[in-house]
């Protein structure tokens, strides 16, 4: 059994998290929740049947379980599966557990119509667990099936960390010579080039649909999203979703969203 060896650092990070409330906290965090659905809302078929590894509190998957679509979710902090749990009381199509990326195989092959990796690829920290999480949610999928893996983009780091903190200084000594940051375990996060990212799916029998800026400039302007009136607000909406798979609108996006289905 593979499993991730650095996750006590990440349930500890998401014991002490409100995570539950993220996604709906403000008009920033909801861009990308209202992104995701769209994406994933664009690709459902009727009766389709879905799994969601790194569920967190179930934000997504029990939203689509009360949508009527047959649904599992599996998270690797077990305060988030026991708040699953309990928001998910009555809904008999829903199910969930603990379980780690690295390590389906409670999970038989080509079982789910979509596969949602919406959280495991920000916590690995060296090449063969990102080739091994994204290999897991492959293998689930149906042939034909659509897999949704979100991850951060390297600029995002200097974006939310460097530059909205005000710690520039603490990612000096993390930069490669071409401004990737290093994986680090101690940070939690762990990020990407879109170019790397992508080469992790060279050798899948997966194709490539579409990379997805879920935020976009959200995160970073997201006190001057709180100023708008409602119609700004969803004048920013549309003109967001009509561009977040623009190439240019990406680097700077805290989370992307990369879709490909399986062949």
């Amino acid at each position: 059994m593979i499993v991730n060896k650095y996750k006590d650092i990440i349930i500890n990070k998401y014991t002490e998290y409100d995570e539950d409330t993220r996604l709906v906290s403000d008009r920033g965090h909801n861009v990308e929740y209202l992104t995701t659905m769209k994406y994933i809302q664009k690709f459902l078929k009727p009766g389709a049947k879905i799994l969601e590894i790194g569920a967190a509190t179930g934000r997504y998957s029990i939203t689509l379980a009360q949508m009527g679509y047959n649904v599992t979710a599996v998270d690797l902090t077990p305060k988030h599966v026991e708040i699953m749990k309990s928001k998910s009381k009555g809904i008999n199509n829903f199910r969930c557990m603990v379980a780690d990326a690295l390590d389906l195989s409670m999970i038989e092959n080509d079982a789910f119509d979509l596969v949602l990796n919406l959280g495991p690829m920000y916590h690995l920290f060296n090449q063969a667990d990102k080739q091994k999480a994204i290999n897991e949610t492959i293998r689930v999928a149906r042939k034909e099936g659509i897999c949704m893996f979100a991850y951060i983009p390297c600029a995002a780091i200097m974006l939310g960390y460097g530059l909205c903190h005000l710690k520039a200084e603490n990612l000096k000594n993390l930069m490669d010579e071409i401004g990737r940051f290093k994986d680090v375990p101690e940070e939690v996060f762990s990020c990407f080039n879109i170019e790397d990212f992508k080469k992790l799916f060279d050798k899948t029998n997966t194709e490539y649909i579409t990379n997805v800026a879920t935020d976009g400039i959200a995160y970073a302007m997201k006190e001057r999203l709180e100023e708008l009136s409602d119609e700004g607000y969803q004048t920013f909406l549309k003109w967001h979703f009509l561009t977040c798979e623009r190439a240019d609108q990406q680097g700077y996006s805290a989370h992307l969203l990369y879709i490909c289905k399986k062949k």
